[in-house]
C-alpha cells in the first residue's frame, strides 16, 4: 500500500463518519422521527426535545450526552445502558491512562534508534510509508538492546491500568444492578422464576402442573403463588399464524368493500376470489363470506389444539411466581433438590427475551452442549492465526493475483489499483467481522442458555476476545505483507 493508497482511505473513511453524523444530525431534529430517536422519553411522557438548544449547530447532541448524569440514564434507558456506558468510560480510560506513560516513553525510544534504517540499507528497501510508521515501533529497536526493557516495563503498566479500571468497573456495575434490584419500580419477572429439569410426574400427580404446584407450594406455603408449565406450541403457533392471516385478508377485503360504495351505487361491489392455485382458478366466491368461514373454522381447530397442547404437550420446564420479590430472588439462588440434575432454578426474564426452546435441553445435555460450545471458542481463540491467514489471502493484490491470475491486467491499470489497496483489506475485515458475532451469538444459544441477553453477554465476551487478538494478528500481518511487496 503506497501513501496515495493510504490516504485515499483514510480520507474516504472520515467522510462516511462526517457524512452519518450530520445524517443522523438532520434526522433527529425533524418532529416525524421522534418515535424513532426519543422513543424512551415518549413512553415516560417527556417531551422528546426537553432540556436541548435546539440551535444551528447539528451536534449540540453531543454534548447533552456528555452532561447527562447516570441517574438520568437509568431513568431512560434502564440499567444496561448505564453498564454500557460504564464499560465504554471504562475503556477509553485505560486507553488515555496508558498513553500517558506509553506515547513519551515508548515513541522517542523506538523513533531514535535505526534498525530499519539500517535492514534498508543493506536490502535496498525502499523508503515508504510502511518504513515511517515501523519506525514508531519496537521492530526498529536493534535485537538484544536495552530499549526493550522499555517495551517490557510499559506492558506490565499497561496491564496493572487495564486490571485496576475493569475492576473498579466491575464494583460498579455491581453496586448499579444491587441499586435496580432494590427500586421500589418493581418489573413482573422479579416475582418469578425459571425452573427447568422438572423429573418425571409420580404416582398421584395427573399432570406436571399440579406436580410443580404442588412442589413449591409446600417449599414456599406462605409466598407460593402459582405456575405455568411450558408447552410445545409449535403446532398451535402455526395454526394462530394462519388465523391471522385470514383475519388481516378479511378486513383489506371489508376495505375494498367500502371504498367501492359511492354515491351512485352505494350498495358497493363484493369483493370475489378463486379458490384454486393463486387466486387462478377454481370456482368464484365472495371473499368476505370465504374467509369468514375459514376463521370460524381455524378458530375452532385452534382451541381444540390448545386444549391438547395444555393436557397432552407439557414439557419438563415451568415458570413459577410468588408474592415477594425477595423470596423470588431467595429461590433462584437456592438448590431444591439433592440432585444437581432436577429443580434447577434460575431468575426469570421477559417473556419475549426467553429461548423458550432452550428450556426443555435436559441438565447433562446442557452441560455437553457447554464443554463442546467452549471447546470450540477456545480452540478458535487460541488458533487465530487460521483465520487470520486465510483473510490476509484477501488482502493484498500479489496474493489475489496468485490465486485468481484473470485479474492481473485490472490490477495494472494505476487508479483501480490504488481502490483496490485502499478497500480491499477493510472490506475483508468488515466482512469478517459481520459474521463473527453472528456465529459466537449462535453457539452461545446453541450452549442451552435460557435468556436471549445472556446468549448476547456470552458472545459478547468471546467477541471482544476474538476481535482484539485477530485485529492486532491482522495489523501485524497486513503490516508484514506490505513490507514484503515493497521489498520485492
Amino acid at each position: 500500500m503506497d501513501l496515495t493508497s493510504f490516504v485515499t482511505s483514510l480520507g474516504t473513511y472520515f467522510g462516511i463518519f462526517m457524512g452519518l453524523m450530520i445524517v443522523y444530525a438532520f434526522l433527529s431534529w425533524r418532529a416525524g422521527n421522534n418515535v424513532v430517536y426519543y422513543p424512551n422519553k415518549i413512553l415516560k411522557g417527556l417531551e422528546p426535545l426537553e432540556g436541548i438548544n435546539k440551535s444551528r449547530n447539528p451536534f449540540i447532541w453531543m454534548k447533552v450526552a456528555l452532561v447527562t448524569s447516570e441517574t438520568e440514564v437509568i431513568a431512560l434507558s434502564g440499567v444496561d445502558t448505564a453498564v454500557y456506558f460504564v464499560f465504554l468510560s471504562t475503556v477509553l480510560s485505560i486507553l488515555v491512562l496508558s498513553a500517558v506513560i506509553l506515547l513519551p516513553v515508548l515513541l522517542p525510544v523506538a523513533v531514535t534508534d535505526e534498525r530499519v534504517v539500517k535492514e534498508s540499507l543493506t536490502s535496498h528497501y525502499n523508503q515508504t510509508v510502511v518504513d515511517e510508521l515501523q519506525k514508531l515501533t519496537m521492530g526498529n529497536i536493534t535485537e538484544k538492546s536495552n530499549r526493550l526493557w522499555a517495551f517490557f516495563v510499559c506492558c506490565y503498566w499497561f496491564s496493572l491500568v487495564a486490571l485496576g479500571l475493569l475492576w473498579k468497573a466491575c464494583k460498579h456495575v455491581s453496586w448499579l444492578r444491587a441499586e435496580a434490584l432494590m427500586d421500589p419500580n418493581v418489573k413482573p419477572e422479579q416475582f418469578a422464576v425459571v425452573v427447568r429439569d422438572i423429573p418425571a410426574v409420580p404416582l398421584g400427580e395427573t399432570t406436571t402442573e399440579e406436580y410443580v404446584h404442588s412442589y413449591f407450594e409446600a417449599i414456599y406455603p406462605e409466598t407460593y403463588y402459582k405456575c405455568m408449565i411450558v408447552t410445545d406450541n409449535r403446532k398451535a403457533n402455526r395454526i394462530w399464524e394462519e388465523l391471522e392471516g385470514y383475519k388481516k385478508q378479511l378486513a383489506r377485503a371489508e376495505t375494498v368493500f367500502q371504498m367501492s360504495k359511492t354515491n351512485a351505487k352505494p350498495e358497493g361491489t363484493r369483493p370475489t376470489i378463486k379458490t384454486g392455485l393463486l387466486g387462478l382458478c377454481g370456482s368464484k366466491v365472495d371473499i368476505i363470506q370465504y374467509y369468514n368461514d375459514r376463521i370460524n373454522e381455524t378458530v375452532t381447530k385452534l382451541e381444540a389444539e390448545q386444549k391438547i397442547t395444555q393436557s397432552e404437550k407439557q414439557q419438563n420446564a415451568a415458570l413459577v411466581f410468588f408474592t415477594s420479590r425477595v423470596v423470588a430472588a431467595s429461590a433462584a439462588q437456592s438448590l431444591h433438590a439433592q440432585m444437581v440434575d432436577t429443580w434447577s432454578v434460575s431468575p426469570a426474564a421477559e417473556p419475549r427475551q426467553l429461548i423458550w426452546h432452550n428450556l426443555t435441553i435436559k441438565y447433562f445435555e446442557r452441560e455437553l452442549r457447554k464443554y463442546l460450545v467452549n471447546a470450540v471458542v477456545a480452540l478458535t481463540i487460541v488458533f487465530y492465526m487460521v483465520p487470520i491467514s486465510f483473510i490476509s489471502a484477501f488482502t493484498t493484490l500479489q496474493n489475489l493475483v496468485e490465486l485468481a491470475p484473470f485479474i492481473e491486467p485490472v490490477v495494472r491499470i494505476k487508479a483501480l489499483r490504488t481502490v483496490l489497496e485502499a478497500y480491499l483489506p477493510q472490506l475483508a475485515l468488515i466482512i469478517f467481522f459481520y459474521l463473527l458475532p453472528k456465529l459466537l451469538l449462535y453457539l452461545s444459544k446453541l450452549e442451552g442458555i435460557p435468556t436471549q441477553s445472556q446468549a448476547v453477554r456470552a458472545a459478547s465476551i468471546c467477541l471482544n476476545t476474538s476481535i482484539f487478538q485477530w485485529s492486532m494478528c491482522s495489523l501485524e500481518l497486513l503490516l508484514v505483507e506490505l513490507c514484503t511487496e515493497h521489498s520485492s
